[in-house]
C-alpha cells in the first residue's frame, strides 16, 4: 500500500466473512455478500485507496421484526498520511474521504466491513404499509407458561 504503485482490484465476499455483520443479519445465505472494488494510487505524495462497495444484505425490521432487503452502495477513499498529528488537520467536512495513519499493518476485509456498519440504519423498517404485523388475537390463545408453574407448585 505504502510503495509508490499502482493496484486495482475487485472482487465478492460472503456476507458470513465479517462477524460482526452477520450479527447484524435477519438471516446469512452463501449468496449474501458485497461486491468489491479497490484502487490505490500515489497523489502528492501521499498514498490513496478508494473502496467501491455494493451489496445486499437482510436485516431485521424494527416494526415487525421480518427480514427487510437493504441495499449498500458506499464509496469511500481513504488517504494515508503519515503522522497522527497530519490525520488531526485533515479536514472534516469531506464526507466521502477518511485520513488514516499509515502503517505496515491495515486490515482491509474490516476496514470493509466498518465501512458497511456504519451505513446500516439504526431502526431499519419497511415502508408504511408493507410490514406484516402479526395478530394480538394469535398471542393471546397462546396457554400462559405462569398457568402452567401454578399447577406444578401444588
Amino acid at each position: 500500500m505504502l510503495a509508490p504503485v499502482s493496484y486495482e482490484g475487485e472482487g465478492f465476499i460472503q456476507l458470513a466473512n465479517f462477524p460482526r455483520l452477520s450479527a447484524e443479519a435477519a438471516s446469512v445465505n452463501p449468496e449474501d455478500g458485497f461486491d468489491c472494488q479497490i484502487l490505490s494510487w500515489h497523489q502528492d505524495d501521499r498514498p490513496l485507496m478508494g473502496v467501491k462497495i455494493r451489496g445486499r444484505m437482510a436485516i431485521a425490521c424494527q416494526r415487525c421484526l421480518d427480514p427487510l432487503g437493504l441495499e449498500l452502495e458506499i464509496h469511500k477513499t481513504y488517504v494515508f498520511l503519515k503522522t497522527e498529528g497530519e490525520a488531526d488537520e485533515f479536514p472534516l467536512d469531506r464526507d466521502d474521504e477518511e485520513a488514516m495513519v499509515a502503517s505496515i499493518h491495515f486490515n482491509l476485509l474490516e476496514a470493509i466491513e466498518d465501512e458497511i456498519l456504519l451505513e446500516l440504519p439504526h431502526a431499519p423498517k419497511h415502508p408504511v404499509g408493507q410490514c406484516q404485523l402479526r395478530s394480538l388475537e394469535a398471542d393471546l390463545e397462546k396457554p400462559n407458561p405462569f398457568k402452567i408453574l401454578k399447577n406444578l407448585k401444588k
